[in-house]
């Protein structure tokens, strides 16, 4: 499935962006989100603040799962995991997903969510980023 970005300017480089729908399968409410896709990430994070609109009480989760950032130590965040369903989709073609989240508040209220290796990038046998075309290659 071939899938065009928009992006986002940081300094004088261009971040594709993959529009994500996210869905609480507990509840129903969904959320489309403009995410990052970072090979570079071990598993999807999400601020706290997108549990909220899908109405998740991240109080009632009590573990805790510590995670790093470029360079900052491995305990340097905190999270709280959940499983959503994740969905790409573009001109009638989609794919969706239950995949595993940390929300976390330690993490920019403004920025994107992330999109890992664990419970984005895993789903898929190949992940191509065309920045000729403005184009992800997601192959199921």
């Amino acid at each position: 499935m071939r899938f065009k970005y928009k992006t986002t300017n940081v300094g004088n480089d261009r971040i594709p962006l993959l529009d994500v729908v996210i869905t609480n399968p507990e509840n129903n409410r969904k959320v489309t989100y403009p995410a990052l896709l970072d090979s570079g990430a071990f598993m999807n994070v999400f601020h706290s603040d997108i549990a909220q609109v899908l109405g998740i009480d991240l109080s009632k989760i009590k573990r805790e799962i510590e995670f790093g950032g470029v360079g900052t130590s491995l305990s340097a965040f905190k999270g709280k995991p959940y499983i959503v369903n994740l969905m790409v989709a573009q001109k009638g073609k989609n794919h969706s997903f239950d995949s595993y989240v940390l929300f976390s508040d330690n993490i920019n209220p403004n920025g994107n969510p992330l999109l890992g290796r664990m419970g984005f990038i895993d789903q898929f046998p190949k992940v191509e980023l065309s920045l000729k075309s403005n184009s992800f290659y997601l192959y199921k």
